[in-house]
């Protein structure tokens, strides 16, 4: 008997629109949405420098030197209508817009690598959708730019042909380069965290941590008219370093003794600062992601506090960096961080074995002061990152000048001593003291 042919037929596997975008914005925070939008200017601000900046040397070199000041301002105002970025950046050609920026995830086909800091492709377009219903995007370029007006909620209900924003071209500029994004119609949920007085301070908090090493160098960033003051922090020149290089990737790491403020190590300076391709990806981390908590390195405790550490990853394809699509955490199984937290281990063991010592049965062993000896002179933590391998040396301490005699011995017989001296109030150390000195003095020779 002959087997019957059964006839194929296509079942409906296209994506739902809402679906995606709900996917793509559940686990963004607000802020991480506003620090997406900042990335799009920093990678415009970052673009004409792009073939200079292929190592974590390079990164590094440029943005420890002091000469170089802001070309690129970008100025984010914040209401409880509207957010608006605005840059004046080199902006955006039309044909990368077309080809590139609105396409989500990353085409093969893009070998421009002039995109340091966008993961999967995602980051703008998420930041838009998570904000609100209305985009309006202009921005200008000597190539000739674009103008994007979309209403999200329409764009999402339309589930025929394929997936495509409409953008108008506009002629090219000599001068007032630039991006410019407006979102209004807010959802609901980011006006009433907009209405929390405390969002904009911490959101500036966030923003000086996150571009410590590109506000006052590559970018000088606004938050409604407010200038943010970039996160600084200095390393003592007694510090141990390591680099190495894996596939695109190549890795700095440093640590040593934080610059005390005084006699006093912030908690807030303490622990690891990991970067990638210059931005912030964990500051002051004091958990087992970094060693610590039994990791390699020991649980964080108060003396621990001059500890500072900083691993820089620069790589120009962002996807081989080890962070998640979000920039706010590491992927702990991406195989560069687990050779980088190897190596973290290794030389932060040195620093963290000085600083249990400073603590003994007797009491503190290690003055504040002898702990800024040990560290050093304060060092940019980007200069110390591209010096030489090295390694932090303890400092040597002298051979202490006393040893604590302790012994047992019966009451009777130290009762005989204090009734032969006349006096009755001795104790046993006094006994035992008044002992040694008499025979230093009869015996040996020496002065009491």
């Amino acid at each position: 008997m002959g087997m019957t042919m059964v006839e194929k037929i296509s079942a409906d596997a296209s994506p739902e629109k809402r679906l995606f975008i709900s996917l793509i914005t559940r686990d963004i925070t607000l802020t991480d949405a506003f620090l997406d939008l900042i990335d799009n200017s920093i990678n415009a601000a970052l673009e004409p420098m792009a073939d200079d900046l292929k190592t974590a040397d390079d990164y590094q070199r440029l943005l420890a030197n002091k000469r170089i000041k802001p070309k690129v301002q970008i100025e984010l105002t914040v209401s409880s209508g509207r957010i608006e970025v605005h840059d004046n950046a080199a902006g955006i050609a039309a044909e990368t817009a077309r080809k590139h920026v609105f396409k989500f995830g990353k085409d093969p086909s893009d070998n421009t690598k002039s995109d340091r800091l966008s993961v999967y492709g995602l980051g703008l377009k998420r930041a838009m959708f998570k904000c609100g219903n209305k985009i309006h995007m202009i921005s200008d370029h000597s190539k000739g730019g674009f103008e994007l007006k979309e209403d999200v909620q329409s764009w999402a209900e339309k589930r025929d042909g394929p997936w495509t924003l409409d953008i108008t071209p506009r002629a090219p500029v000599k001068s007032d380069f630039g991006t410019s994004i407006v979102i209004s119609q807010l959802h609901d949920e980011v006006l009433r965290r907009l209405d929390d007085g405390l969002f904009i301070p911490q959101l500036k908090d966030r923003i000086a941590r996150t571009y410590s090493f590109f506000i006052g160098r590559v970018v000088d960033i606004f938050v409604n008219g407010s200038l943010v003051e970039k996160e600084s922090f200095e390393i003592g020149a007694n510090y141990a370093s390591h680099k190495f290089r894996s596939g695109s990737v190549s890795c700095n790491i440093t640590a040593g003794m934080a610059v005390s403020k005084g006699d006093v190590f912030r908690d807030r300076n303490a622990g690891w600062f990991v970067f990638c391709n210059g931005r912030t990806v964990l500051f002051a981390d004091k958990t087992s992601v970094t060693g610590w908590s039994n990791a390699g390195l020991p649980i964080f405790q108060p003396k621990h506090r001059p500890f500072l550490g900083t691993v820089f990853f620069v790589s120009p394809d962002p996807e081989a960096l080890p962070w998640t699509t979000t920039k706010a955490a590491i992927n702990e199984e991406n195989i560069v961080w687990q050779g980088a937290k190897r190596e973290m281990v290794r030389i932060g063991r040195v620093i963290t074995e000085f600083l249990d010592h400073r603590y003994s049965d007797e009491g503190t062993r290690i003055a504040p002061s002898e702990l800024q000896d040990a560290s050093g002179a304060g060092v940019s933590v980007l200069t110390a990152a591209v010096a030489r391998a090295r390694t932090f040396k303890p400092p040597i301490r002298p051979a202490p000048r006393t040893v604590k005699i302790q012994y047992d011995a019966k009451t009777d017989d130290v009762g005989k001593i204090i009734t032969y001296l006349r006096r009755p109030s001795m104790s046993g150390s006094e006994v035992g003291r008044y002992t040694f000195n008499h025979f230093l003095k009869n015996e040996v020779g020496g002065d009491e």
